[in-house]
Order: structure tokens, then C-alpha cells, then sequence
């Protein structure tokens, strides 16, 4: 086999490698999510190194027992329920010793209706907790609707863009290598035109190897001025916040609470920042004082380029992990219905 020969197919190898690389990669990132890089310098010890995570922070709730859990009790007290649950369960089991046969009289009355007003104010408390969270979540929702509506337009737009690179690459690669070898048949007059034939085999290898590089920038699609309307982030990095992305009072408390029995002596808000610093599927945070992290990720402050499908990202995963941790209040206030009806004690 010539040297020339040699080369054309060296440059035929180089050239297939890299456009088939390049497409990989991007494919590879159609989700828009890009591949974990290492921390960036100035990231917290432990940042992006866990790559299976698991759940954090259960509740606790045993349906199986009478007795109430202790971080369903811990919420009990936030909720200034735990006198009117005492109460209740002193009234019902005076009421259960009545004896049937007894005449009705007015304090045996009383005692029913004090028995119903109670209930009832023990069932409009835990009724209000649950507004409550459905008040956090119906903000939460609405902004992950909208984060998922930009990330399938930043996606659709980058994908596009890759496949018009895609399409160049080939098509220029399939020209060129044409052309080359078109001029490397020997005719009657000129046996062969080798130069021109290698040149244009090396422009075949090369055009398609920087438009496969190319491609491989476009993954991460286009970057645009980050917005400056505030999420239900801010609140957990102490950036301002407006009435639209505040708190219910027993939802922060639940949040800004340490759990029953937990080791650590972190609130539920700082152990799920915690997971997400460590977490390696959310790249781009790595810190809990990285300003520039921040910025971008609570959408507080205008960032020039701050808008990218990796922050999207970013930014979906964290409100909808937060949204499963506050949605865990609900399990505890089922079980403070249980005791209510008298289907658990305190």
C-alpha cells in the first residue's frame, strides 16, 4: 500500500473519530444536563462526590403503634397542639366511662359538646398546617413549571445548533474525501494528482474535527442575562425575599428545626444543603457561600450569561427535592388526624 494511500486513510480515521466523538458527547447531554466536572476551587469539602444519593430525613411514622412519633410530637408543639390533643384525650375517655344506662343530664351534655369543640379545634389546626404546605408547594410547582418550560426551549434550541454543526461535519467530510479521491484517479493524460489529492484529504480530516470540537461548546447551549425574580430558594441562603417567595410560619419552623434524635445538630434546611453540595449530579453548587453560585441559583441578582441550561438545572432539582421535604410534613400531620379520632396517643 503507497504512503499516499497510507494517509488518505489516516486522515479518514482521524477525521470519523472525532465527528463521532463530538456526536456522542452531545447526545450523550440531549437531557440537558451536562457531565460532572471536578469542584471548582473554593467548594466545600466533599462537593460533588456523591454519585448514588439516597433520602434524607424521614419522618419517622410507625402507622403500626398507638403512640405518636417523636418528630410528629415535635411538630405537635410547633403547632401549639400538644394541651389541645391532652385535653381531647381526657375528654374522650370521660366521655367512654359514662355508663349508657345513666339518665342524660346537662353535665354529661356539656361534656359531649366540650369533647366535639375540641376536636374540631385540633382538626382546624392541623387543617391550617396543611394549607400551609400546600401554599409552599403551589409556589414551589410554579416554579419548576416554568424552569422546566426554559430548560425545553434552551434544549431544543441547543440541540438544533448541534445538529446543524453534525450536518456541516458530515457533509463537508463527505465532499472533500469525494473530491480527493475523485482527483487521485489517473487519467490518459495526468496519471494522478497527488498533491491536490492530499490537500484535500488533509482539509477532509481537519474541517470536520474543529466543527466535531465545536460541537462539543454547543452542548451546553447558550448563555443568557440571568433573570432577576427571586425563587423560594432565597430564603434558605438569607437573600431577600418578597411576600410572593416567603414561608408559611410552620413550614420555615418545620425547615429550621433540628430533628428528633439527630445526630448532626443540623435543621432539615441546612442538612438539604448539604446534600446538595455533596450531591454530583447538581455540578454547578458546590458551596454555601459561593456568591456567584447564589446569584444565579435564587435568581435574586442580574448576572450577565448567568442564565444557562446547566443553572435551569440546577435550580429544578433543588425546588423539587425542597418541595419533597416540606410535602414530609403532611405524613406527620396524617398522624396527628390518627390521634385526633383516638386512632393514636399522645
Amino acid at each position: 500500500m503507497s504512503s499516499h494511500r497510507q494517509f488518505h486513510i489516516w486522515c479518514l480515521f482521524v477525521s470519523v473519530n472525532f465527528i463521532l466523538t463530538g456526536s456522542c458527547y452531545a447526545q450523550s447531554n440531549a437531557s440537558g444536563k451536562s457531565i460532572a466536572a471536578k469542584a471548582p476551587a473554593g467548594s466545600e469539602s466533599g462537593a460533588n462526590t456523591l454519585a448514588l444519593p439516597r433520602q434524607i430525613l424521614k419522618t419517622g411514622v410507625n402507622l403500626s403503634t398507638k403512640s405518636l412519633s417523636p418528630n410528629t410530637l415535635q411538630l405537635a408543639e410547633d403547632l401549639k397542639l400538644i394541651p389541645v390533643l391532652e385535653k381531647l384525650q381526657d375528654l374522650r375517655d370521660r366521655v367512654k366511662a359514662l355508663d349508657a344506662s345513666q339518665p342524660v343530664t346537662l353535665e354529661n351534655l356539656s361534656l359531649r359538646q366540650e369533647l366535639i369543640e375540641t376536636s374540631y379545634k385540633a382538626d382546624r389546626i392541623i387543617e391550617d398546617a396543611n394549607l400551609a404546605v400546600d401554599f409552599t408547594l403551589a409556589q414551589l410547582v410554579a416554579e419548576e413549571n416554568l424552569y422546566s418550560e426554559l430548560l425545553a426551549s434552551f434544549g431544543a434550541e441547543r440541540d438544533k445548533a448541534v445538529a446543524r454543526t453534525n450536518a456541516i461535519s458530515f457533509g463537508t467530510n463527505g465532499i472533500l474525501w469525494a473530491v480527493a479521491e475523485g482527483l487521485d484517479i489517473p487519467t490518459y493524460r495526468v496519471p494522478r494528482y497527488s498533491i491536490s489529492s492530499g490537500i484535500n484529504g488533509i482539509i477532509a480530516g481537519i474541517v470536520p474535527s474543529i466543527a466535531s470540537f465545536y460541537a462539543l461548546r454547543q452542548v451546553s447551549g447558550k448563555r443568557r442575562t440571568a433573570d432577576e425574580e427571586g425563587n423560594m430558594l432565597a430564603k434558605l441562603f438569607d437573600y431577600p425575599i418578597n411576600p410572593e417567595i416567603d414561608y408559611p410560619e410552620p413550614v420555615w419552623d418545620f425547615l429550621s428545626e433540628v430533628p428528633v434524635g439527630d445526630r448532626s445538630g443540623k435543621s432539615r434546611k441546612e442538612q438539604l444543603i448539604d446534600r446538595w453540595i455533596i450531591d454530583k449530579n447538581i455540578p454547578t453548587f458546590t458551596s454555601r457561600t459561593a456568591k456567584e453560585q447564589l446569584d444565579k441559583i435564587t435568581a435574586t441578582v442580574t448576572r450577565r450569561k448567568g442564565l444557562s441550561i446547566d443553572t435551569l438545572t440546577t435550580r429544578q432539582l433543588m425546588l423539587q427535592q425542597l418541595g419533597a421535604e416540606i410535602l414530609k410534613m403532611k405524613r406527620m400531620l396524617y398522624e396527628l388526624a390518627l390521634a385526633v379520632d383516638g386512632g393514636k396517643r399522645l
